[in-house]
């Protein structure tokens, strides 16, 4: 008998030739990610309210329990589970819960794990509706009473997906965690942060995504020829950082400069749901800053990308004008300094002299390099840089980061985050330095990783004394990021505890 069924027309026709010889049709569902002993007993119950007994499982583009998960993809799981004798089919369930085929297929049970008793057991938040669901066809809601055990406990513990040398951080922060609720102190975190009046200072970037087709290098010329095939445009720079803000921040101010009417008509449609104060300035000189990148259309390979900005020092009176006057009204200033002309040296005195908290993310790229260095600023209380940017701003470039990081000014810069890519991130929190290592290992677009990490660390700072949460919060928000095929998406407060509760576990 074929036991993976991937249509849901010929599951349900294969499960009516069952009810007319008068049985019971029991379903279970879940991600079914490592599959252990509890679920074992759990389809040995299950079926043995009923006769027939069919696996729904998530597929992966809803599995929702955090950052690397599911372990396994859904065609191993499908295959795992059909080899079970306890299951008589299994689906691919392609909806975010199992209301809508529970309603199909018209099962005479469905039946959860005991750990479903409990509200913190449904982390999807779906029972409720699935509940109802097998209300409506008649069906019966049932628990089971069998022994239970975790798979995300399993994975973490047998199936660690970092490095040998690098699971000793884990091991201290959940020893550490066990002693002190991080998830606890997490949303404490989010919800003082929610009541602080926020200042967010930077270039507004245009990042454009041309997808291409590599056709090979011409026969007479010594360069590369493409194939266009589509193209989206994202809001980048700062407006970024604002999106992962937006939702955790009542009062949040983004500042900057823009040129032309349809670039700010672009920005308020952006945050037309948001609740953000545009303090944007129009500049006549200005040029609205345009990035264009071409990438492999197949695996979103960068291949190159043009600027189209003015490499000039705009210094805006406007800008000057309401800095002097408002700097002091705001809780936290943060600064996402790209080295495109809208910071310079009497922008960023000021910046540095008036703000209550100041957080900067100081960046070089292609159009500053060498020329846009995190020591412009006199003092910060967190400075977050990559490690190429530390090591030109100290013109190192063989001393061991750790080393580099600690020499700096205690005076200067109170908290210190250095991200370095595959190599994870270090964070030192008055003395303490801390490392994570790069939490995710297959990342699809690495653009805005850093400014990813950068608004969630800003945000917690001052907020927590916890620096192994602040740490590992930054770690996740950057993994989560290289997920995100450019800015489609931005990194949300439910998806950093969703993954934090999972590595904790």
């Amino acid at each position: 008998m074929q036991k993976i069924i991937l249509s849901k027309d010929l599951l349900k026709k294969q499960l009516n030739k069952h009810k007319t010889k008068q049985k019971k049709i029991v379903l279970v569902h879940g991600v079914f990610d490592l599959v252990h002993l509890g679920h074992i007993y759990y389809f040995q119950e299950a079926k043995s309210y009923g006769d027939v007994l069919v696996v729904s499982l998530t597929s992966d583009k809803f599995v929702n329990k955090g950052l690397n998960k599911p372990y396994f993809n859904e065609k191993d799981r499908l295959n795992f589970l059909s080899q079970l004798s306890l299951v008589d089919y299994v689906y691919c369930n392609d909806e975010k819960d199992a209301s809508n085929i529970i309603k199909y297929l018209k099962p005479d049970f469905y039946v959860k794990g005991p750990d479903y008793k409990s509200k913190s057991g449904d982390e999807a938040g779906n029972l409720g509706i699935e509940k109802k669901a097998i209300q409506k066809v008649k069906g019966k809601f049932l628990f089971t009473s069998t022994v239970q055990y975790s798979s995300t406990k399993l994975i973490n513990e047998k199936l660690s997906v970092f490095k040998e040398t690098d699971s000793n951080w884990l091991r201290k922060i959940k020893s550490d965690a066990s002693k002190n609720n991080y998830l606890k102190d997490y949303l404490n975190a989010l919800k003082k942060l929610k009541r602080q009046k926020i200042l967010l200072i930077g270039e507004i970037i245009f990042d454009e995504y041309n997808y291409v087709d590599p056709l090979g290098k011409p026969s007479k010329e010594n360069i590369l020829s493409v194939n266009f095939k589509n193209q989206e445009l994202f809001l980048g720079g700062c407006l970024p950082v604002a999106k992962n803000l937006s939702k955790i921040c009542k009062n949040l101010t983004i500042l900057s400069l823009y040129e032309k009417q349809s670039a700010l008509e672009k920005i308020k449609k952006t945050f037309k749901n948001d609740r953000i104060n545009l303090k944007l300035f129009k500049k006549k000189n200005y040029l609205d800053i345009y990035k264009r990148r071409y990438l492999n259309n197949k695996n979103f390979s960068k291949i190159f990308e043009v600027y189209n900005f003015k490499d000039e020092d705009f210094y805006d009176e406007n800008i000057k004008n309401y800095l002097s006057k408002n700097l002091k009204k705001f809780d936290k200033v943060i600064v996402c300094d790209f080295g495109h002309g809208l910071i310079n040296s009497k922008i960023s005195k000021i910046i540095s002299s008036k703000s209550k908290f100041l957080s900067a993310n100081v960046q070089t790229n292609s159009g500053n390099r060498g020329f846009n260095l995190f020591n412009k600023y006199k003092k910060l209380d967190f400075l977050s840089i990559d490690e190429p940017e530390l090591r030109l701003g100290v013109q190192d470039k063989k001393t061991n980061v750790e080393k580099i990081i600690k020499s700096l000014s205690r005076k200067k810069y109170k908290k210190i985050m250095i991200t370095r890519g595959v190599d994870g991130l270090n964070y030192l929190h008055h003395k303490e330095l801390k490392y994570i290592p790069a939490l995710s290992k297959k990342p699809l677009d690495t653009i805005g990783a850093g400014d990813a990490a950068f608004s969630f660390a800003s945000g917690l700072i001052g907020n927590t004394n916890n620096s192994n949460l602040i740490a590992l919060v930054s770690a996740i928000a950057g993994a989560l990021k290289v997920q995100i095929v450019g800015h489609r998406d931005y990194i949300k407060a439910d998806d950093i505890h969703r993954t934090l509760k999972s590595i904790l576990k």
